[in-house]
Parts: structure tokens; sequence; C-alpha cells
């Protein structure tokens, strides 16, 4: 829960008006908004459709996931940035699932920037799946910032240029690549595989995936310019240098 006085919570790392949470998600406090990106629901019920063993609870612990950081965050909006489902496969058992979840939040707004696997539906069926859900093309400007799934849909020399955020650290924010990055740990003598939040250079801030059944891709150090590293309670900056360094020493 956010406190009293709007400081965040323990392990909550504040990046100018953005919140990055443990949990892959972040929160723009003053919109009361939580933001978050490839969640993939209905990736377990399309895998069973073609015949690989996944537990059917998958789904819905992403659901419940997503209902303990909006209680946390306080928000009145939820921002799913690209890949919300899977698949067409998985849309005819998401259905219930969903409804059950929009019950417990009426009054939660959900906006889609839609990504390459929402993509993938038919967009009367995704509609159908997902009632309630505010379907939109990237590049979205919400609140003065940019918001897609994939970053190249954010460099475009076309946009225009939002005021007012020359001063913040970040002027858009992405999902798609699911990025992790891998830790040594000389103490276990191996390296500890976590997901993560990164800043390039055009300070578009790229957002781990959500879903609890997605994986994730080692990212490229060089290209952070600051990196932030969920460890399980808290969210942690690391100098992509050091771990450079440190990850050349630890064979």
């Amino acid at each position: 829960m956010q406190t009293p006085d709007n400081r965040p919570p323990a392990g909550v790392f504040v990046l100018g008006d953005l919140w990055l949470w443990p949990g892959f998600a972040v929160s723009r406090p003053a919109q009361a908004q939580l933001m978050v990106a490839d969640v993939h629901l209905g990736k377990a019920a399309s895998f069973r459709a073609q015949g690989v063993p996944v537990p059917e609870q998958v789904t819905q612990e992403s659901l419940d996931r997503l209902s303990a950081l909006i209680e946390a965050s306080q928000a009145s909006a939820l921002i799913v940035l690209g890949d919300l489902v899977h698949d067409s496969r998985g849309l005819s058992l998401l259905l219930p699932l969903w409804l059950s979840w929009r019950q417990q939040h009426p009054q939660i707004e959900v906006k889609l920037v839609l990504g390459n696997h929402d993509l993938k539906s038919p967009s009367a069926a995704l509609a159908r799946a997902l009632p309630g859900v505010l379907m939109l093309q990237a590049p979205y400007a919400d609140q003065a910032l940019y918001l897609a799934h994939e970053a190249d849909s954010l460099l475009d020399d076309s946009l225009p240029e939002i005021t007012g955020r020359d001063a913040m650290p970040v002027s858009g924010l992405c999902g798609h690549e699911h990025p992790v990055v891998s830790i040594p740990d000389p103490v276990l003598a191996k390296r500890i595989r976590r997901p993560c939040f990164y800043l390039d250079d055009r300070r578009i801030l790229h957002l781990p995936a959500f879903g609890s059944f997605t994986g994730g891709h080692p990212i490229r150090l060089d290209r952070c310019e600051r990196l932030f590293v969920d460890v399980f309670a808290s969210v942690e900056e690391l100098s992509p240098r050091a771990l450079r360094q440190r990850q050349a020493k630890f064979r």
C-alpha cells in the first residue's frame, strides 16, 4: 500500500514520476495508473490445446498478481503495454476468468496498447473475450508519456515532442522484449537470472514481462543507460558497466 504521506512503500524504486514495483509493474501515482506489459493471458490454455501439459492455474495466478498490485498502488486505471493475451487458441477459456476478475475491479479503467500477440486474434474475438477493455494502437500518448508495445514504435522521428517531460528521466514505456539479466553469485557459484527494467539511450523504459508463464530474454548491457533489477522483494538499480565487469570475471 502507498504510505499516508504518499511516499513509496519499501522495495519500490522511484524514477522521476514513475514507481517501479517488485512484481514487474510501473505506476504513476499522480495519475493513479498501473502499467504492465506482456501478460499473455490464455497462454497455458493455448499450449494445452497443442498437447503441451501446462497447469491450468497459470492465468488465474497472473490475474491475482494484478489484483494485488492494483490494491497496493491504489490505481484507478490499468494500462497494458501489449500482449495482454497470447493467441486465439486460449480466448475461449479466458472469458469466464476475465469476467470474474472484472467483477472484483468494476471501477478500474483498462486500456490495452495492442501488441503483436494481441493482433494474432481477430479484433471481434478479442473484444468478446475481454469486454470492457479499450483497445489502442501504438504509439499512444497518455498524460504526457508515450506508450507502445515495441520500442521501434517510439523511435519515429515524426512523433511530436511531448511538452513537460524534458526534465523527466523517462520519455516512453514499452514491453515486448521480456528482459532478464544474469547476475553472478559467487556464494552460490552460479548466475541468478532475474527480470529487469532498463532505460535505453532514447529514455525509453523497457518493462519485464508480467505473465506467470512467459520466460525471458537476456538483455545486452551495452544498450542500457540504467538498469533496475527485480530482486523479489524490491527493485534495485545496478550499474550496467559494473555488472558487465562482474560477468566477465565470473566464468
